[in-house]
């Protein structure tokens, strides 16, 4: 039984914020259907196999009341990547964030591996430029849990834009980031 659990501290930096707030942050779905051209590089999921893109986080500011820096967190030397195979598109971390894997071995004991990345199946659709990046797995009861994580090829700016949904168990008001990720080949 493996279940992917990802450390505070990652979640923290998978944030992607430029100053701390309380305020609910909804996607903005890029409708690319009218841009579709001969300067589209993806025109089909094939033409993701091969393609390196990276994230690069940004720093986050906290400011008081005033708009002045009181505190400033260096996030921007993180880097992740993302990298599609023909069968897998794969979520590279930079090493400074851990993905930690659990699993319960035949002594129902508890182990721990750190994974440099983590591989998901992916679809893409030309019509609506967008995607998704699958994976199952199961959870520490034995129960099967998907994961989906949806995308959007950017055409003017040839980036993929990841929907990350953030949620934390007693969290009822689930936020949804937009990580961009440019092509790094």
């Amino acid at each position: 039984m493996k279940k992917n659990i990802i450390i505070l501290a990652a979640a923290a930096l998978a944030l992607g914020m430029t100053a701390c707030t309380d305020e609910i942050v909804t996607p903005e779905i890029i409708d690319n259907s009218s841009e579709i051209g001969t300067e589209a590089r993806v025109k089909s999921a094939a033409d993701l196999i091969g393609t390196e893109w990276t994230y690069t986080m940004e720093d986050i500011y906290f400011v008081d009341e005033n708009g002045d820096t009181v505190a400033a967190l260096p996030l921007s030397d993180l880097v992740f990547g993302l990298n599609f195979d023909s069968t897998e598109a794969h979520l590279v971390f930079p090493a400074e964030v851990s993905m930690i894997s659990t699993t319960t071995d035949a002594n129902g004991e508890l182990t721990l591996e750190e994974l440099g990345q983590m591989g998901f199946a992916y679809t893409y659709d030309l019509a609506t430029t967008s995607g998704t990046l699958t994976a199952t797995d199961n959870d520490v009861t034995g129960e099967t849990i998907d994961m989906t994580i949806d995308f959007t090829y950017d055409v003017p700016n040839d980036g993929i834009i990841v929907y990350l949904p953030v949620a934390f168990d007693d969290d009822t008001n689930a936020t949804t980031l937009q990580l961009v990720f440019a092509r790094a080949n």
